[in-house]
């Protein structure tokens, strides 16, 4: 005889719920999604418990990580069997009211999972046990930045340092590409997010690793981009590094900001091309740095001429090169001119970029380092160069 018992869930307190839901941080903002007024419905019936969050953008990446953070808070409740979680949008009145809430002065932040607070407030981050971060910066788009970042990393690695990467550059994330990265970070057991490894080991964080869709546009506005670079720094397991570059978007907005006020730099490497455009607009990404505070450790000519590999001629494709000469009007130190080479978009397409090698760029490490040791013994108040940067 088949005996069926039944097993008798009693009922699952609303209020109870509410409260492992205030430990639920938005993945965007930071701050409780229960302050932040996202939870619009419980119920709950027979050990089956309903939630419904607002999002703060339609079709939001990173709706899942929300999702899965509110499931697993309601599974620790005794007598849950199982969680449902939906979502829908705020309105445009509510996001109004929401933006008004984030105001500074409207209220204390909610500290971020394990570290300072991600609020409205802009607050310096730890720096654990990275010892060297750089920022690689431009003031225009097309001059190679994210190449320049990535064979930084590269020779930076295939000289016995451990590196990372983190693809500041939420709307025009390249880093995973070039450096041939694919598949969905992980959460370690501490609850850090284990960045994803490249063929020689670098590890590597971007935007595009965690959209459901990389080809989708990241509409997002002012703070959530301030918000979700802090995370993908803080949030992120990146272990001992000696390096962390920090490759970031164009421009002098909101994302280069975030990063200067917001992670503990040693310094910035500026990227230019030979244009007269170019050399001007990197001008304003350099005052910035500047006005900042943040050491600049030089600046780098990207595409600076074209050696023909049958003759040896070099030809000025984007004129003469003006590097040096833009490095001394700005005050900073000339690290080297990078020339053209169609490896390099080949390698970059088919994300082998680490298998490049280039003595210029050898150079520009090499000087790099040097640069690196001094800036970060003055920080740390005389300890040991050795310290700071031997493998």
């Amino acid at each position: 005889m088949i005996v069926f018992r039944t097993v008798a869930y009693r009922l699952v307190d609303k209020n109870l719920v509410l409260e492992k839901l205030r430990g639920v941080l938005d993945p965007e903002i930071g701050r409780s999604i229960v302050d932040l007024k996202m939870v619009r419905d419980i119920s709950a019936s027979d050990g089956n418990v309903y939630v419904k969050i607002a999002l703060t953008v339609a079709h939001c990446p990173l709706a899942k990580t929300l999702q899965a953070d509110v499931e697993n808070a309601v599974r620790k409740l005794d007598d849950v069997r199982s969680v449902k979680v939906e979502t829908t949008t705020m309105s445009r009145k509510e996001l109004e009211e929401l933006k008004q809430q984030l105001q500074p002065g409207a209220g204390p932040s909610t500290p971020s999972r394990g570290g300072p607070g991600v609020g409205p407030g802009i607050e310096r981050l730890g720096k654990r046990g990275v010892r060297s971060i750089i920022a690689v910066i431009s003031g225009k788009g097309g001059v190679g930045k994210s190449f320049v970042t990535s064979m930084l990393a590269s020779v930076l690695k295939r000289s016995g340092y451990e590196v990372g990467v983190l693809d500041a550059d939420l709307t025009g994330p390249s880093i995973a590409k070039v450096l041939g990265v694919s598949g969905k970070p992980y959460k370690s057991p501490g609850g850090g997010i284990v960045p994803l490894r490249t063929k020689t080991g670098i590890k590597v964080m971007s935007i595009n690793l965690v959209l459901d869709d990389p080809s989708m546009p990241v509409v997002w506005r002012g703070p959530i981009v301030n918000s979700v670079i802090r995370q993908l720094y803080w949030d992120v397991d990146w272990g001992d590094l000696h390096y962390l570059l920090v490759d970031l978007p164009p421009g002098t907005s909101d994302a280069p900001l975030t990063v200067f006020q917001s992670l503990p730099l040693d310094g910035v490497i500026v990227v230019s091309s030979p244009q007269d455009l170019a050399s001007m607009i990197v001008s304003k990404a350099v005052n910035m740095a500047k006005k900042m505070d943040v050491p600049i450790l030089g600046l780098v000519e990207n595409m600076s001429y074209l050696k023909c590999p049958g003759c040896g001629k070099t030809t000025n494709v984007f004129g003469e090169s003006k590097g040096e000469n833009l490095a001394s009007s700005l005050g900073v130190s000339f690290l080297g001119a990078i020339p053209l080479d169609p490896a390099i978009a080949r390698l970059s397409d088919e994300g082998k970029i680490e298998e490049y090698s280039n003595s210029i760029i050898e150079g520009i490490v090499n000087e790099l380092r040097t640069r690196a040791a001094k800036q970060v013994e003055h920080l740390t108040q005389g300890l040991p160069i050795a310290w700071s940067i031997e493998p």
